[in-house]
């Protein structure tokens, strides 16, 4: 029985998989698991990320252990003020910030690149092996059949009657960022199995079509609650969804490291590395692809950039007659009741609109 694979945590998918992969280890997807944040409420701001805070939480709780590195990405302040605490307080073997850029023009592109091969380089060196240009493409190409398996049901999702509950394709998203992608794979494959077996929608009787647009989530309350409500989820614009998906580099460039720089900094773009004005055109097209009757734009609370867009976002759609539904969420849904009653006000707004 072979030595079991080195995990390495990562906290923002604009960091890389494959060079992770292409080193031998596994890329997992930190997630806060503390039912309270107090733990680190004493070492970092108290109107900080949600999210950073429960996975600092975590951290100082249970310590690291079941990871032999971890690398942050500098995509806000909240972050950088973690990898300090983080490299402090918890004892991990590997810890690494990756520099990224906030433009995504060409020179943006040639710096994350060379930022890319720095971290390859780093992570080589700390676990002792060689990460060459053959490994990356492969990895490459071993990360690109499980995010075409996912683009596939993506675009099966256009069709109406949904052929995948909105929940269900969430929970399998959530996962493939945190598993093994061979096993990733047979799951998205799965999913895609029972795609095509939706039956014809009864005259009358469809339900509005959501579009949820945010940043970080990997708890499926808000999916819950909006099918409990009688709509439908056939894509959701999140870092943990579609955006996640949508990272498939070209295996066959001359250059795997700027292959990958355009990949991660490509469309659809999250508030870190896009205008709220480009933000908007790109959550406008999900509206026309996937029929969208309403926008549920989300944000954790105290994220900066994403509440520096919103008001934008959600008053350009409303102006385009797109009705939008804005909630701040806790990273937890501890407010669950209150989020419940707003969003089935939304849902019957909408179906009168229809009527």
């Amino acid at each position: 029985m072979g030595a079991k694979t080195k995990r390495i945590g990562y906290f923002c998918p604009l960091v890389p998989e494959e060079i992770i992969m292409a080193a031998g280890l596994q890329p997992v997807r930190m997630a806060g698991e503390a039912e309270s944040t107090s733990a680190a409420d004493g070492h970092l701001y108290h109107n900080l990320c949600p999210y950073i805070k429960n996975v600092m939480s975590t951290g100082l709780d249970r310590g690291a252990k079941h990871l032999d590195g971890v690398v942050f990405a500098r995509s806000c302040d909240g972050m950088r003020r973690m990898f300090d605490a983080w490299r402090t307080y918890i004892d991990t073997r590997f810890i690494y910030m990756l520099e990224v850029p906030k433009n995504t023009d060409e020179p943006a592109l040639k710096y994350y690149a060379s930022q890319l091969k720095d971290f390859a380089s780093a992570i080589g060196q700390a676990f002792d092996v060689t990460i060459d240009d053959a490994a990356l493409r492969a990895a490459i190409k071993q990360a690109g059949k499980f995010r075409q398996a996912a683009q596939d049901i993506f675009a099966l999702q256009r069709s109406k009657p949904l052929p995948v509950k909105g929940s269900d394709l969430f929970a399998v998203s959530a996962r493939a960022s945190t598993q093994d992608k061979d096993a990733a794979l047979k799951e998205i494959k799965k999913l895609s199995s029972a795609a095509g077996k939706a039956k014809p929608e009864k005259a009358g009787s469809r339900r509005p079509r959501i579009l949820i647009s945010g940043n970080m989530m990997d708890r499926p309350d808000l999916f819950e609650l909006l099918e409990a409500a009688g709509a439908d989820v056939p894509v959701a614009d999140l870092c943990t969804d579609l955006r996640y998906f949508s990272r498939q580099a070209d295996g066959t460039a001359g250059d795997p490291y700027l292959a990958l720089a355009r990949a991660y900094l490509g469309e659809p773009h999250c508030s870190r590395t896009a205008s709220p004005i480009e933000r908007t055109v790109e959550i406008q097209k999900l509206i026309r692809d996937y029929s969208i009757d309403g926008v549920l734009l989300t944000s954790l609370k105290f994220c900066d950039l994403h509440l520096y867009d919103a008001p934008y976002i959600t008053e350009t759609l409303k102006n385009a007659g797109i009705p939008v539904l804005f909630l701040e969420n806790d990273y937890t849904f501890t407010n669950k009741g209150q989020l419940k009653v707003r969003i089935e006000a939304f849902i019957e707004v909408l179906n009168e609109k229809r009527d």
